[in-house]
């Protein structure tokens, strides 16, 4: 009977081990799913699967010859992936290595200072925008993006030093300002890469195309304000909305850096904004119309001088 016991302890416990190691794993894959989202190294990992399925597709059906090429590609495969990706793949390093990485949600202490950050920023891109000063500004999410190719400063975010560094006479306007929790990380950055997008307006220029260009690369948000219109334009994840006011960019900060949102939130809550509009629009139009008609008159055109109203709408790649 003993030895039934004994028998009957070791394999709990073996089962408990499993248990905890199969949970560490899939805790480890979700959080490392998470990281890649909006990147681009997410979509090599659903290329990578649609690869393996066709490799093991292949075998299946008795495909020869394509099994056979997709075979030799898996040799070259890992050494390919680590040249092409490999600012990424130090990226991913570098972010769980940072202990925010492993932390599910931000704890009240912190809280407190990011929403007094959040504040700071709204209040510096509102005096830069009114006084056409051109700005941006990239707000680190899960993804490190200073990397050290600016000026470092390390100091608290403010609306003053914000302005002070965007001013056109500082020797640190002319590049971004990286953001990393409350603090002001680095100042003077330059991009190498920046967005390709040909659905990008032209009225959108280097600066824009640099801060859509590192949410494409990264899990950060960007804050851009037009030194000829003073429009002031969000990015998240490749995608961008034009014309947001303050409150409108209080709450998306809110939400992407507090709360628990993705940015697929910021492509979402456009399109039903943008619909809701269009819908009011398209209402009030035909009511208008109507009344006319009714009086016997014919419907007006719309003064082709007016100018329409701008929109904060989505647009994506």
């Amino acid at each position: 009977m003993s030895d039934w016991l004994r028998f009957a302890e070791h394999l709990s416990s073996r089962w408990l081990l499993l248990t905890i190691d199969t949970l560490l794993v899939a805790y480890l894959i979700y959080r490392l799913l998470l990281l890649a989202k909006g990147t681009r190294a997410y979509q090599v990992l659903v290329g990578l699967l649609v690869f393996s399925l066709a490799l093991y597709l292949s075998d299946v059906l008795r495909l020869e010859t394509i099994h056979w090429l997709l075979d030799r590609a898996t040799t070259l495969g890992p050494v390919a992936l680590v040249i092409l990706f490999f600012p990424e793949l130090r990226r991913v390093l570098e972010t769980i290595g940072r202990v925010e990485f492993w932390r599910s949600s931000f704890t009240m202490s912190e809280v407190e200072p990011l929403r007094h950050a959040i504040d700071e920023v709204i209040t510096a891109v509102q005096q830069m925008a009114r006084e056409r000063i051109g700005a941006l500004i990239v707000w680190e999410r899960q993804d490190v993006v200073a990397e050290g190719h600016g000026i470092e400063v390390q100091a608290a975010v403010s609306a003053p030093l914000l302005r002070t560094i965007f001013y056109p006479g500082s020797p640190l306007h002319d590049g971004a300002v990286i953001l990393r929790g409350d603090q002001i990380v680095e100042a003077a950055v330059y991009f190498s890469e920046i967005s390709q997008n040909p659905t990008i307006p032209e009225t959108m220029h280097t600066r824009h195309r640099a801060g859509i260009g590192a949410t494409e690369n990264a899990d950060c948000i960007a804050i851009i304000v037009s030194e000829e219109s003073g429009q002031i334009t969000v990015a998240v994840d490749g995608t961008w909305t034009q014309g947001v006011d303050s409150e409108h960019l209080r709450r998306l900060l809110t939400d992407l850096l507090v709360g628990e949102a993705r940015p697929r939130l910021l492509k979402q809550m456009e399109r039903a904004f943008t619909g809701m509009r269009r819908a009011s629009s398209k209402q009030s139009a035909s009511q208008r119309d109507e009344g006319v008609m009714a009086e016997g008159g014919h419907p007006r055109e719309s003064n082709p001088a007016q100018p329409k109203p701008s929109g904060g709408h989505i647009q994506s790649q």
